[in-house]
């Protein structure tokens, strides 16, 4: 009962000390020192669970304390706290506790016998197996806890590693999983080293024991080390733009929900105006300007004819043309009108004003913009009777890249060695005379000049923080991500910082600038390493003015290959497990065959 009870702790404990790790009130950034350690103590309960049962409601207690005290501001989800959090809480924990089944596979397999041998120095690799199962099991919770449908990639270990840069940029290569394996590496050793004191029972056993944790620990080093080394690299590699764009972020600090479209349009557009002066005094023209996800309640493509009239004094197309400047503003979009299906979007203008296409959000939020099931019409009913609270949104149904022009970069001509084949012929007519058609091909080259304009995605929301849909965008040719969102429903801050910390690591993924025009923060501007190169205050009415570096895109190993490190631990993870299944069943059917055979010689004596 007393080691229950221990391991119960341990359990929440665990959970407590990985959010405080996490973005939070005190510390906005996290703190990654602690995330080392912070797994420790469930890595120690997990090793001493005698069932699955009880590994599944460690598992269980440790991800659903993580949930509600890192993500508790999902309560202020406009009063809808029992489904935005609770329900959420739920999903989490059993998504936890499944993956505590999963953990508890390999321990079970290990005998009295297999463990004395250990002791004895007969296993030299077992707690390195034990390191490396855990680890794999805990980067498979964090996967599945990502990803899909109902993915919501808040409350991970790699969030809480965000200040230490050198150990984050292996994300170009192994995406976010390999940061959270290397954390929960270090926490394994911690906890075997913690364990270890059991098994000093002699002098042999101890130096046993001590030669096992030297190795692990030499190989936990060296993983630290080399990714170390390549962070460092990374961070001190010069990187040059080969463009600008002078874009203005606005962020309104207004609610979409409770302010209406006429104030958060007219405080827009005097935050506009003070970002437009802010380049101009720098003798710049400004290329784009952003204002952010949810300021206009009206569907397009219909509204379009209503913003050319509202507001009554200064319509939203009058003040667009008024700048000579595209707009990039999030809004609806109806798909279909006799089935009220609209969707989240990105609404591009051009420079009159006038609606030049969008992109509709994909990756939707679960429970709040997308619930499961939810033509149904039961769920339709409990939805809107009992929740009070049903959400029409539907995912997009194409990925899009937008491109403006530059407008300082109009009068380059393009480079003569641009996009050429590289093979080329020179030759004369037959008396000997330059033929036109072929001089100008050495003369000039009539290619789009690729400096003279930009071509961009937006993931919209929370998309920021999912290589599945922000790989396609890449793929599409696009040279920076600019995220607009809306967060200030939240109310706090470590809910706009967590939002930002887990979307930064998309510029080190793809290596490209990302910038975020949020509601109420945290708007900013982010380069291929990470680091920070403009910001705004939360929840702070203001706006930036700013030449946001474009870099050359740099084909990432992530962006090739997507989640490859968790796809392979996931596949270690489930092969071990069907082949102790298939040896389980081997080792039963021998007994078998021997019981009938014994049997059958009893029968022929």
């Amino acid at each position: 009962m007393n080691q229950l009870f221990l391991q119960v702790f341990c359990a929440i404990f665990s959970g407590a000390t990985e959010s405080i790790s996490i973005s939070n009130e005190i510390l906005p950034f996290g703190s990654p020192l602690t995330a080392l350690f912070c797994l420790s103590p469930l890595y120690i309960a997990v090793y001493k669970s005698k069932s699955y049962k009880q590994t599944f409601w460690l598992f269980f207690l440790q991800t659903l304390t993580v949930h509600l005290l890192s993500s508790y501001w999902l309560a202020n989800f406009h009063g809808f706290a029992a489904f935005t959090l609770g329900a959420s809480a739920l999903g989490t924990a059993f998504q936890g506790g499944f993956c505590g089944i999963i953990m508890h596979v390999f321990p079970s397999k290990i005998s009295k016998k297999a463990k004395l041998q250990e002791q004895a120095g007969l296993c030299p690799y077992q707690i390195f197996k034990r390191m490396l199962w855990f680890c794999a099991c805990w980067v498979l919770y964090e996967y599945i806890k990502s990803t899909g449908a109902l993915g919501y990639p808040w409350g991970t270990l790699f969030m809480a590693a965000y200040k230490w840069k050198i150990f984050t940029q292996i994300a170009d290569i192994t995406g976010v999983w390999g940061i959270t394996f290397i954390y929960a590496l270090f926490s394994s050793l911690t906890a075997e080293t913690i364990m270890s004191r059991e098994y000093f029972l002699d002098k042999t056993q101890a130096q046993n024991i001590n030669k096992q944790l030297a190795q692990a620990a030499k190989f936990t080093l060296a993983v630290f080390a080399l990714c170390g080394i390549y962070g460092i690299i990374q961070i001190s590699i010069p990187r040059w733009p080969e463009k600008l764009l002078n874009a203005v972020i606005v962020q309104q600090n207004i609610d979409p929900w409770e302010g209406g479209d006429k104030k958060s349009i007219e405080i827009s557009k005097k935050l506009t105006k003070k970002g437009i002066r802010q380049l101009s005094e720098q003798g710049k023209e400004t290329d784009l300007v952003i204002w952010s996800e949810g300021v206009l309640s009206k569907n397009f493509p219909k509204a379009a004819n209503y913003y050319s009239h509202f507001p009554e004094d200064e319509s939203l197309k009058e003040f667009i043309a008024s700048t000579q400047t595209p707009f990039l503003i999030g809004g609806g979009v109806s798909l279909d009108r006799k089935k009220r299906k609209r969707t989240n979007s990105a609404i591009l203008f051009d420079k009159n004003g006038i609606f030049s296409g969008f992109y509709s959000k994909i990756q939707l939020v679960p429970f709040a913009e997308r619930v499961p099931y939810a033509e149904n019409p039961v769920m339709i009913f409990f939805m809107r009777n009992v929740v009070g609270f049903y959400s029409s949104l539907v995912p997009g149904f194409q990925y899009a890249l937008f491109k403006i022009p530059l407008k300082e970069n109009q009068d380059f001509e393009t480079p003569l060695d641009f996009n050429r084949e590289k093979f080329a012929e020179i030759k004369l007519d037959g008396n000997g005379n330059s033929i036109q058609k072929e001089r100008i091909k050495f003369s000039e080259n009539n290619q789009e000049n690729p400096i003279s304009f930009l071509k961009f995605s937006t993931p919209i929301c929370f998309e920021d923080s999912f290589p599945s849909v922000c790989t396609n965008l890449f793929k599409l040719g696009s040279e920076i991500f600019i995220n607009i969102t809306n967060d200030s429903w939240s109310k706090t801050n470590s809910a706009e910082m967590q939002h930002f910390i887990a979307s930064s690591y998309l510029a080190i993924e793809y290596r490209t600038t990302l910038l975020r025009c949020a509601n109420s923060g945290y708007s900013v501007a982010v380069n291929p390493s990470g680091k920070i190169l403009y910001d705004l205050p939360l929840f702070t009415e203001s706006s930036m003015g700013i030449s946001v570096p474009i870099y050359k895109r740099q084909i990432t190993i992530f962006s090739v290959l997507g989640n490859w490190f968790a796809h392979i631990l996931i596949f270690a993870v489930f092969s071990y497990i069907i082949f102790s299944a298939v040896k389980d069943i081997s080792f039963i059917n021998k007994k078998k065959i021997r019981k009938f055979l014994k049997k059958a010689i009893r029968k022929l004596k």
